[in-house]
This record gives structure tokens, C-alpha cells and sequence, in this order.
């Protein structure tokens, strides 16, 4: 009985210590928006996860009820990545409600995932490595390739 004790206090202990996830930083979003999330790029690179199925895409997810969807985009990015990112302006909506924010990363470059089970991998990549990754959506590459040079040029 004693050690089910110990146990469940180290247990509560080491997840009081996992880190809290940043405060939201828009404070009007868009809402009534299913999906969202992040083209984070950082240094011409761009912040994509491997999702279980071994396809590529930029972080995001579901939007919560009251969420906006710029919330909703950051929150998703620091479950799945560990960074810490700020919503910007919309770089895409596409025809399923799913929207793309601009994103800047506000902890750096160092990733720490959370979710091995959903996220097997994630990483900053240059464009063009695009090409070589294996995209959860048909022309998705070329969809963001298109965006990043749009907005750095």
C-alpha cells in the first residue's frame, strides 16, 4: 500500500512539473473557424510535424468551443512541438474551414514533443526540402513553398 502511495505522489509530482502551456496572446480571434495552425518559420525554415501514417504537414487541430482559431493555432503548435508561437495575420483558408496563421516562434528552435503517440516527429525545414517529405494533403507543398516566397519577397 505504501509503495501505490509513493507512486501516485511521484507521478502527481513529475506532472506538476511538466511546462504550462503560454496564455493565448490574441485577444480577438476568429471564431466559429473549425481548424487552424501554424506556418511557424524561423531563419527561412519552416516548423512541420510527422503525423503518425509518416505524413508531413504544419502543426495544427481542432478548435475548441469559445477557441478562436488564432488561440487555436497556438495551442496546437506548443502541444505538438513544445514551441511557444504568437498568431499573426491569416496566410490561408482552405475549402474544409481549415485555417493557416502566420506564426512567430517566441521560444526559439528547440523542439520537445509531447504527443509520441500522435506526433512521431517534428523539425524546422527549408523549402527546398519540401520536395522530399511525403505531404499529408496533394500540392500542400507547393501551397506553402507559394506562401513563404510570397510573404518574403
Amino acid at each position: 500500500m505504501k509503495s501505490h502511495w509513493v507512486m501516485s505522489l511521484s507521478l502527481a509530482l513529475s506532472l506538476s512539473a511538466c511546462s504550462q502551456q503560454p496564455p493565448c496572446s490574441v485577444t480577438k480571434g476568429d471564431m466559429g473557424v473549425p481548424s487552424a495552425g501554424c506556418l511557424a518559420v524561423n531563419n527561412g525554415e519552416l516548423l512541420l510535424v510527422k503525423i503518425m501514417g509518416g505524413t508531413y504537414g504544419p502543426p495544427g487541430g481542432t478548435v475548441m468551443s469559445n477557441e478562436s482559431a488564432q488561440c487555436a493555432a497556438e495551442r496546437e503548435t506548443w502541444e505538438e512541438t513544445g514551441v511557444h508561437v504568437s498568431a499573426g495575420d491569416l496566410a490561408a483558408e482552405f475549402d474544409n474551414g481549415f485555417r493557416l496563421y502566420w506564426c512567430e516562434s517566441m521560444s526559439g528552435r528547440e523542439i520537445e514533443i509531447s504527443r509520441p503517440i500522435e506526433i512521431q516527429h517534428a523539425d524546422w525545414y527549408a523549402p527546398e526540402l519540401f520536395k522530399h517529405l511525403k505531404w499529408r494533403y496533394a500540392n500542400q507543398a507547393d501551397i506553402i513553398r507559394t506562401l513563404m516566397n510570397e510573404k518574403h519577397s
